[in-house]
């Protein structure tokens, strides 16, 4: 079974691809996916200011996955009920995926989060990409997730 966590910019592909949430939802159906996110995820899908799009991209994130808490804990960015408090190292985990810059911190709790839960993370950006792979974590873009369940992009 393939088991990822999404970052939420990866989710876009999806609801812009025919045939791509059906493909997914199949294999999750099947036990050949299991998709996990957390409320940064959320937060940021939530955030989105067009309300249609934002409506839609939240309802597929939530029919495809489960909610788990974050990997790490920040002060300021995670919610109590939602996070893991973890040990000296995970900071240093955590300052390198944000490298060096605070405003990486969300995107540094979904790598962790992914790293924790023993699975890849999806993910478009480039830069948490290589930071996340540094530190040993299975880095997947929206296109090659798809590619394993049978979607071919155009």
């Amino acid at each position: 079974m393939r088991r990822v966590v999404f970052d939420s910019n990866a989710i876009d592909q999806i609801a812009e691809s025919v045939g791509a949430f059906e493909a997914l939802k199949t294999a999750v159906t099947a036990g050949d996916l299991e998709v996990l996110y957390t409320h940064v995820t959320m937060d940021e899908l939530t955030a989105i200011p067009d309300q249609e799009r934002r409506s839609w991209l939240v309802l597929l994130m939530a029919d495809l996955g489960r909610l788990v808490p974050t990997g790490s804990a920040a002060v300021d960015f995670s919610r109590v009920n939602f996070c893991r408090v973890g040990s000296d190292a995970d900071e240093d985990l955590m300052d390198a995926l944000r490298s060096g810059n605070i405003k990486h911190t969300r995107d540094a709790l979904i790598a962790s989060t992914a790293r924790y839960e023993k699975c890849a993370l999806v993910t478009n950006e480039r830069r948490l990409t290589g930071r996340s792979r540094e530190w040993g974590i299975d880095v997947l873009s929206t296109r090659e997730l798809l590619s394993e369940f049978g979607v071919t992009l155009s």
